[in-house]
């Protein structure tokens, strides 16, 4: 019996002391406060990087924000003033417009804030705009991808691709992401001879409005021999859309990037060939992890997070598995 209880006390003493280091441990970034500035919406896509920021803040014990603009530039940029005058350890924003950027991103450096670029970036990289680095999906390198996954694609079919034409649906005809997406896209066209594109006017974020523009398309454009979302919606709706136009899976080649439930049923049907994955997990984790790292030791880090091409059933059911912990 004593030793049992000589056995239990060592136990409750060594758990104590356990406790005590875990709650007196301070983290490293206790202290600092950071903020995401956005153009995103209250949708799947950012609720994915919002799960990676506030992952990133737990472990390192600082505090986060995140602004959700719903793609409206001017909201965007209030907020972007709001953040500033807080003064905050650094921001993270979307640079998602070659020119209203510029100065603003100036002014917060010039006040001693790290401004970190993440999602979108200035087509022109560090040349368009002095954001220290960027985290995200590098857009042409992606086009370019998904582009030669489907072009491909259709060669094997022995398609004419002298004689094809491709569509790209897009949210936000003009946006950074779309143009440059789409440049990848036509880069790789050139390769395999195609050059006949168009981008199509999807109406924004709204789901119905680009499911009716898609197929409206696709039934005044029988010679459509590709369908390429620019953007998640706009990939999201080319299921239903094609459906809708009365086209079988595989009569139109279709893909686009991230990865929506439809989407993913949309390559279980073989209505969507192949869609470009761009891990948004990981633009809210690093945004975090690298503004601490710069605050610390001024690393300015360049990170690709995109280009994971998804394109099998083990890569979709991976997707879906993690989807519902908004992690993918």
């Amino acid at each position: 019996m004593k030793k049992n209880w000589l056995i239990l006390l060592i136990i409750t003493v060594l758990m104590i002391s356990m406790s005590s280091l875990a709650f007196g441990q301070e983290k490293p970034g206790e202290g600092m406060y950071f903020r995401l500035v956005t153009h995103g919406g209250d949708d799947p896509f950012w609720a994915v990087v919002q799960q990676g920021m506030l992952e990133a803040a737990k472990e390192l014990g600082c505090q986060v924000d995140i602004d959700l603009a719903g793609s409206d530039l001017a909201l965007q940029q209030k907020r972007l003033a709001e953040a500033v005058a807080q003064k905050p350890n650094g921001i993270a924003l979307v640079v998602n417009d070659d020119t209203a950027w510029d100065k603003p991103v100036e002014e917060a450096l010039a006040a001693g804030i790290p401004v970190i670029g993440i999602n979108n970036d200035d087509s022109q990289g560090p040349a368009g705009n002095k954001r220290l680095c960027y985290i995200g999906q590098s857009e042409e390198r992606a086009g370019y991808m998904i582009g030669l996954r489907l072009f491909q694609e259709a060669k094997e079919k022995g398609i004419d691709l002298t004689k094809a034409h491709v569509a790209m649906p897009v949210e936000v005809p003009g946006a950074n992401y779309g143009v440059v997406r789409s440049n990848g896209i036509k880069r790789a066209g050139e390769e395999f001879g195609i050059t006949s594109f168009e981008i199509i006017d999807g109406g924004g974020l709204e789901m119905t409005t680009m499911e009716q523009r898609e197929t409206s398309y696709l039934l005044a454009h029988p010679e459509t021999t590709f369908m390429i979302g620019l953007g998640g919606i706009a990939t999201d709706r080319l299921t239903d859309s094609l459906k809708a136009a009365g086209k079988e899976p595989g009569e139109v080649i279709a893909g686009g990037f991230d990865t929506t439930a439809a989407t993913l049923n949309g390559l279980r049907e073989g209505y969507v060939t192949a869609t470009i994955d761009q891990q948004q997990f990981l633009q809210g984790y690093y945004a975090v992890y690298v503004l601490y790292l710069y605050n610390k030791y001024g690393f300015t880090p360049n990170i690709d997070t995109g280009g994971y091409l998804v394109d099998s059933i083990e890569k979709i059911d991976l997707i879906e598995k993690l989807s519902p912990l908004h992690v993918r």
